[in-house]
């Protein structure tokens, strides 16, 4: 249930901070990492590796993610934290629309498909990798339940609604297109997504803008 608090409560990645020795040689492991998750997947990935691509003494990432697991899950929650923002516009169904082109525009990069991959991949999965998947997924939750808060807050959506559940079924068309039938989709999908789950859950209308 909603707390109905004025700002938005989101769980940031804690990403590290130093001088600008330690500026560059993060920004080098990010994107090593990126680079041959894309490219290799989760499973094969490993820190001796990204060291040498990073050009790093390998011991400088242990030093600071104990496993890929934690270098990982921090890139990943970083890069989706700050290119699926939150949205506030004062509607459900408006937040929901920019909260889906989001989601739909990084589905569509090799990053997401590398790390999702690593995440359905078939077969029994390695506890680290559960971890982080759960990790992943909790967070994101979390951010995003503020815009299910804040319709609440308005009295568009009744006190009890459960914000993952209506999230995961605003976003599932997206990651069925991508991971299942590789359907583009469009401003208007994205839009009828958001209009009939807003509706499912008792949501008002978004406004009409004025012309």
């Amino acid at each position: 249930m909603s707390t109905c608090k004025t700002d938005e409560q989101k769980e940031q990645p804690k990403i590290r901070r130093g001088g600008a020795r330690a500026t560059k040689v993060l920004s080098a492991v990010y994107a090593a990492a990126l680079e041959l998750l894309e490219e290799r997947g989760y499973e094969r990935l490993e820190i001796p590796e990204i060291a040498e691509r990073a050009h790093v003494n390998k011991t400088s990432i242990y030093r600071r993610w104990p496993s890929k697991r934690e270098l990982i899950l921090e890139i990943a929650l970083a890069r989706v934290g700050s290119e699926v923002p939150i949205p506030d516009t004062g509607s459900l169904e408006s937040d929901l629309v920019v909260l889906l082109r989001g989601i739909a525009a990084i589905l569509a990069t090799p990053f997401a498909k590398g790390l999702l991959g690593a995440f359905i991949n078939q077969g029994p999965l390695d506890e680290d990798l559960v971890t982080a998947r759960t990790a992943f997924w909790d967070t994101r939750f979390a951010a995003g339940a503020a815009v299910v808060d804040r319709a609440i807050c308005r009295g568009d959506l009744p006190k009890y609604t459960d914000a993952r559940q209506l999230l995961e079924l605003a976003a599932a068309p997206l990651y069925f297109r991508a991971l299942v039938t590789s359907e583009a989709v469009t401003d208007s999908d994205i839009a009828r997504f958001a209009h009939q789950v807003s509706r499912a859950f008792g949501a008002a209308p978004a406004p009409t803008p004025r012309r």
